[in-house]
Formats: C-alpha cells, structure tokens, sequence
C-alpha cells in the first residue's frame, strides 16, 4: 500500500464535505494542542504542575498537547489551564471561509 501526503489526500477528497468537517476538527484539536504546550513551556510549567493546579491528571495535559481528540477536554477545563497559564479564552465565531 502506497503511502499518500496530506498535500495528496487534501487535494483528493478536499470538495468531500465529510473529509472537510475531519479535516477541520483534527485541525482545531492540533491548534489547541500546539497553543496549551507553548504557552505552558513559555510560563515554565511542567505538565505536572499545570495538571495539579487544573484539577486534572498529567496523562490528561499530556492528550492535550498531543491533539488527542478520542478524550476530549471540556472548554472548562481548557479554560483552567489557559488561566493558570495567565491566559483567557475567547471564542470567535465566523462563516466558513471568513478570513
């Protein structure tokens, strides 16, 4: 089995709007992912100290930070770290292809 890029698979499948729904909530976990790992390392926590001062388990900071979407935090919970972290959440909501 040929193994395919990203750039390939988007390309492919990127009218689907099934692939464009995944595509764009695995994309949203990973931003979160990114944003709670930097900001974390920025301040000079270790997960273990975020995940005590949240209320969560270190394995639970390590999904984070990893984009794991099969265990989901609740925006609570994210919104706890962020404010550990000396950070707010502040959600956006705008039509599709807004830029």
């Amino acid at each position: 089995m040929r193994k395919k890029s990203l750039d390939q698979l988007v390309k492919k499948y990127g009218k689907n709007e099934e692939f464009k729904i995944a595509y764009e909530e695995r994309r949203f976990y990973l931003q979160i992912a990114h944003l709670i790992r930097d900001l974390r390392e920025k301040a000079g926590f270790s997960q273990a100290e975020v995940a005590k001062k949240a209320r969560v388990s270190q394995p639970m900071i390590a999904r984070l930070e990893n984009g794991d979407s099969r265990r989901t935090p609740t925006i609570d919970t994210v919104h706890r770290i962020l404010a550990i972290l000396g950070y707010q959440l502040v959600l956006e909501v705008k039509p599709a292809g807004a830029a």
